[in-house]
């Protein structure tokens, strides 16, 4: 009698190697379908693993390797017969699949296998090299007054912050500032909100108008309006939701003298030193965005990329991934290794080294209140980049 090759397996790895592969032959009962959901929804390493041994390219590429097999025949057998149809709760159960299907359940089970035992040794690898902590960042922020004044807003309690002839500042909950009051005996004065690396903040300005501060943003505003424009200063990254005022338009300025014009829309400014372009992206309304030498008109969805005062557009933005920061999320679609650690060290405080070259693009999304070793190991799935961590540095490796 033959010795079963994958008796070593353990009985979990060859459950959902069998779930897999059911799904893909469109033949699982209602039962094994949500016995499928739950796994994939019990974390973002099972979801990822679940796209990725679902990919029509990677199926194709592990039938290659069981040389055994007709790859090439099976693969156009699974992918004819509908293998890679949205998921439904009916079963079907076609004849042609039977020779092409027991292939799949084989190269599932190797590949659930390989992907489980390993990923889970680079897991470890990766937290036993975290020696520092690594926290995700929170609701930080200072707040300065025009005589210099600092207030630490992180632990500064809920309520009133500053009370001036007819106006006043609140904290109503951790991360947020409200500016209310009309204060029409107060001289206006130019306050700034400041968010460390690993900090955000929201703040509400005296017209209405709400603004997202993302981590080492710098956003520097009047105690209120009362010239015929409304004007602040950006440096960093923000989600704005402006008060639509006709009358009054507000304007966005950047360090490099840029700006934004709008009278009532949301939108979003990544204006950070280190970017190589600031990127203004537009969801809602209409803005114009101008440089010393151009000026464009944003429709919603598109997005102005300056470089040295040259307006691009980008009409076809992601801007899910975009404003991703602001609800929440790290969300990477196509992303660049470089791309994606700039924002690690913003939010986590961190260090970054690259150690080779990474040439793939990245997908993953995630919670930005997930611990680094979490993100990092997301990103470690395909193979393609490895971390290692020594105090506060990230070494990124081919």
């Amino acid at each position: 009698m033959n010795e079963n090759p994958y008796s070593g397996m353990d009985k979990e790895a060859y459950r959902i190697a069998y779930l897999i592969a059911g799904y893909i032959r469109n033949i699982l009962t209602d039962k094994e379908h949500q016995e499928l959901d739950d796994w994939i929804n019990a974390s973002d390493h099972n979801m990822k693993l679940f796209e990725d041994l679902t990919d029509e390219q990677n199926i194709e590429s592990n039938l290659a390797w069981m040389d055994k097999v007709q790859s090439e025949m099976s693969f156009k057998a699974l992918r004819e017969s509908g293998a890679f149809q949205k998921r439904s709760r009916k079963i079907k159960m076609n004849p042609f699949w039977i020779a092409a299907a027991s292939v799949a359940l084989l190269t599932m089970i190797f590949l659930v296998y390989r992907y489980t035992s390993g990923s889970r040794r680079d897991n470890n690898r990766t937290v036993a090299h975290e020696t520092s902590n690594l926290e995700p960042g929170g609701n930080r922020a200072t707040l300065t007054l025009a005589n210099g004044a600092v207030i630490d807003l992180a632990n500064a309690k809920n309520g009133l912050i500053l009370n001036k002839q007819g106006s006043h500042v609140n904290k109503p909950a951790d991360g947020e500032l409200v500016y209310e009051g009309n204060g029409s005996l107060e001289t206006p004065t130019i306050h700034t909100l400041s968010t460390p690396v690993g900090g955000q903040y929201q703040v509400t300005l005296a017209d209405g108008t709400k603004v997202w501060l993302n981590a080492a943003t710098v956003l520097k505003y009047p105690s209120r309006f009362t010239s015929s424009e409304r004007k602040v200063e950006l440096s960093g990254e923000a989600y704005f939701e402006v008060s639509k005022n006709e009358k009054q338009p507000f304007y966005v300025f950047l360090s490099d003298s840029s700006g934004v014009k709008v009278l009532g829309t949301h939108f979003n400014v990544m204006s950070y030193d280190n970017e190589n372009e600031k990127h203004i992206t537009l969801l809602e309304g209409s803005v114009l965005v101008t440089t010393k030498t151009h000026t464009s008109k944003l429709e919603p969805g598109s997005q102005a990329h300056i470089i040295n005062h040259l307006i691009t557009e980008n009409n076809d933005v992601d801007t899910e991934e975009v404003v991703g920061w602001k609800n929440g999320l790290f969300i990477f679609h196509d992303a660049s290794m470089e791309t994606i650690m700039r924002q690690v060290e913003r939010w986590y405080d961190a260090k970054v080294v690259f150690k080779g070259e990474i040439k793939q693009q990245f997908n993953a999304t995630i919670l930005r209140s997930e611990p680094l070793s979490k993100l990092l190991h997301l990103l470690e799935l395909n193979g393609y980049v490895h971390f290692k961590i020594e105090n506060k540095t990230i070494y990124v490796l081919p």
